[in-house]
């Protein structure tokens, strides 16, 4: 499998084969299944299935009304619980029958996809297919998939697949077997658990926790004290694209994270967040050169926590120009492996000012089963990835129990 690269055209030309994320993530529609000699639509293939909870759901619901207004031209893949999953997550058919239709739509939505996701199709592609769900957040916008006069798009929900031999993963996690039923107009794709739409920020995630008090701390003060040496002019938040931004035209980007709890700054040595920000004294602080208008020199509780966000900010910044631009970075635990992100762009290079693109700096292995994380040619130890895919609007939380530090970094 060829190295994953950002083209220009990805945006227009998005199927099952396509190139890996574009910033903001594009359209996705999907293609339709190529097999003329099926006659039997979505509905027909769900009335005849021994899938009756989610039946009775789409017959309550305001589904069939919602599915004509999109037309009969349209193309979707159907992510059914099964009767057991339904029941398993407190939605017996008692529960489906008294609930109010306009929450049902909203089940139903997330579970209903644009395009067609056929395993058989995709069954050599080595990363996640990011599936757009029919459920939309009205108070959400992502940047505009394309360059024209709006600036904004949508936000719906999105549903990330993947198979692997015959097991299908939904947003990092196993969902049954890969057993697709093709119909004229899509799949139906039965899967193991009831579905649920993330409701949080990465912030908030981090926040409510309560294993990631000392990661806040130190990055709120390491902000704080930037802020102070640079004089306000220049941009140093930890919480950008880990909330729903107040200003611009779109107020939510996607990322994932490699959050550090507690025990992993003590395992490290640092017992308070005081012992942390007394690091920044070993060098000289950082500066703004008026000249050039750019900060001279960095802090150094930024290589601490840096790589935990990809390390982006260690990517090039162009004096009066900035950082190029930044690629999506949420990436579900099955995608964390050098196949899919060896040589993945974080940051795009320049134009038309020219400066270099920001390549994935960490390494990742898998051993036992338990994956493992560490910044290219570090001298550390690999953190190990002790819970992953906690799902959010943005994408995925990973837990590590280790810092990402790079070769040379002295504790």
């Amino acid at each position: 499998m060829k190295p994953i690269h950002i083209l220009t055209f990805c945006l227009l030309f998005l199927t099952l084969a396509s190139c890996r994320k574009k910033e903001f993530m594009p359209e996705v529609e999907g293609l339709p299944v190529p097999h003329p000699e099926i006659t039997a639509s979505l509905k027909d293939v769900l009335n005849t299935s021994p899938y009756t909870i989610f039946k009775a759901a789409w017959e309550r619901s305001n589904m069939d009304k919602i599915m004509k207004e999109k037309g009969d031209k349209a193309y979707y893949t159907m992510l059914v619980p099964t009767n057991e999953a339904f029941i398993a997550d407190g939605l017996t058919m008692e529960k489906i029958n008294s609930t109010e239709p306009a929450l049902l739509d909203s089940i139903l939505l997330y579970h209903t996809l644009t395009g067609t996701f056929n395993p058989e199709d995709v069954k050599d592609r080595v990363d996640n297919y990011p599936g757009k769900s029919l459920l939309e957040n009205p108070y959400l916008k992502v940047k505009a998939p394309f360059s024209g006069s709006a600036l904004a798009a949508p936000y719906f929900y999105l549903q990330y697949l993947k198979v692997s031999g015959n097991e299908l993963f939904v947003n990092g996690k196993k969902a049954g077997s890969a057993a697709a039923v093709l119909a004229k107009n899509g799949v139906l794709l039965p899967v193991s658990r009831v579905l649920h739409k993330p409701t949080k920020t990465i912030l908030q995630v981090l926040q409510e926790d309560g294993r990631f008090g000392m990661y806040l701390d130190l990055t709120a003060r390491t902000d704080a004290l930037f802020a102070e040496l640079t004089y306000g002019s220049f941009q140093h938040d930890f919480t950008a694209g880990l909330k729903v931004s107040e200003i611009g035209d779109y107020n939510i980007t996607f990322h994932s994270i490699f959050a550090i709890t507690d025990d992993a700054f003590r395992k490290a040595g640092y017992n308070t967040v005081d012992e942390m920000m007394e690091l920044n004294n070993r060098n000289p602080l950082p500066y703004v050169d008026w000249d050039t208008y750019a900060v001279k020199g960095g802090l150094v509780t930024d290589t601490l926590v840096g790589y935990h966000r990809w390390g982006t900010f260690f990517s090039h910044d162009e004096p009066n120009v900035g950082r190029g631009t930044a690629n999506a970075t949420n990436f579900y635990s099955n995608d964390l492996n050098n196949t899919v992100l060896g040589d993945y762009t974080l940051v795009l290079g320049g134009y038309p000012t020219p400066f270099p693109a920001y390549k994935m700096p960490l390494d990742f292995n898998n051993e036992g089963g338990v994956i493992k994380v560490k910044v290219k040619g570090s001298d550390y130890p690999a953190a190990s990835v002790i819970e992953s895919d906690i799902n959010t609007i943005m994408g995925p939380v990973h837990i590590v129990d280790r810092l990402l530090l790079p070769k040379g970094f002295k504790l």
